[in-house]
């Protein structure tokens, strides 16, 4: 859970509107922000707020947003601690640098500062969500799912945020409200990202073999046809979802795309057991056996093969263990 509390905080509203800036700079921050070159746009706003005396506080507070943006909480604390020590109760200077402090791993100061901003301006929408997401983390479930509902409610368009309620919903034993937030969350990207990439792959490992995942998988395969991994989680969630040609399509290319993945090799065989296609699935166990294997591997392998031991009830049954996210 701690890996995917943090990769939601990759974008943190990157909406790129016009400030009241007066500096002829302003403009080419915002065209590099148009594009995505966040730390080129970081360092001209930061270079607009040193020459403005640090008077230019919209300047500052661009600059720590673009900073976290490009991945650099460490700089965006800087700035927001000064822009801060300048206006204590600002509530979204509050908000931003509890998004810093949680990047850089420091949860208790970043709680500390959610709930000061929360506490001025209650109805924050990212605020409620990664106050949310802490509770949940910390095992305070029913009250972070609370404020995680509250916050996508005031703004469903918040794709993080979404990604977020997704994650808790997951934890909390709940794969269908986990996945319609995950549907949301990724629909209608206008680009998918590396960062989008690795969140569907994430929401995947978590909801295993349901039948939503091949869709939020789609688009890495149309890129990357090879990747194992996502080759069989699309197997395993087509197979789920009553369409087991095609299923048994995507796991017989992950197995052969690596013949040393032990994951894809077993959710292979599961559904091959499945199908009553025993032989077929021994074979490859039988492969799989040879391999140097983990004692999780090998206790899972010795499942499907022995008889009358842990054979497949269910498409996906068996290798999600092996590379579920902790």
């Amino acid at each position: 859970m701690p890996a995917l509390v943090a990769s939601v905080l990759v974008l943190q509203g990157v909406s790129c509107v016009s400030t009241p800036v007066d500096d002829p700079r302003a403009a080419r921050a915002e065209a590099f922000e148009r594009v995505g070159s966040w730390s080129d746009a970081a360092g001209l706003w930061t270079q607009i707020y040193f020459d403005s005396g640090f008077k230019d506080v919209e300047a500052g507070r661009q600059a720590a947003r673009a900073s976290l943006v490009a991945g650099r909480p460490d700089d965006a604390l800087v700035r927001l601690n000064d822009l801060l020590a300048r206006d204590p109760g600002a509530p979204r200077l509050l908000e931003m640098r509890g998004t810093a402090r949680e990047a850089l791993g420091q949860l208790s100061a970043a709680r500390v500062d959610y709930e000061a901003a929360l506490a001025a301006e209650p109805d924050l929408p990212r605020a409620l969500v990664r106050l949310g997401t802490l509770d949940v983390a910390a095992g305070r479930v029913e009250e972070g799912l609370e404020r995680l509902g509250r916050g996508v409610a005031l703004d469903p368009s918040d794709r993080e945020a979404q990604f977020g309620l997704g994650v808790a919903l997951a934890g909390a034993g709940d794969p269908d409200g986990a996945a319609e937030a995950f549907d949301v969350a990724f629909r209608g990207e206008p680009v998918i990202t590396e960062a989008s990439i690795g969140q569907r792959l994430d929401a995947a490992r978590l909801l295993g073999s349901h039948p939503s995942c091949a869709a939020w998988l789609a688009p890495l395969l149309a890129a990357n046809p090879q990747h194992t991994e996502a080759l069989w989680r699309v197997g395993q969630s087509e197979v789920a979802g009553g369409r087991r040609a095609d299923g048994l399509r995507h796991l017989e290319r992950a197995a052969a795309s690596d013949p040393g993945d032990v994951a894809a090799l077993s959710a292979y065989a599961a559904a091959l057991l499945l199908e009553g296609r025993d032989g077929d699935a021994q074979a490859i166990i039988d492969h799989a056996l040879g391999l140097d294997l983990t004692p999780a591997e090998s206790a899972l392998l010795d499942g499907l093969s022995r008889p009358g031991g842990d054979r497949p009830t269910e498409a996906g049954s068996g290798p999600d263990e092996l590379s579920r996210p902790r």
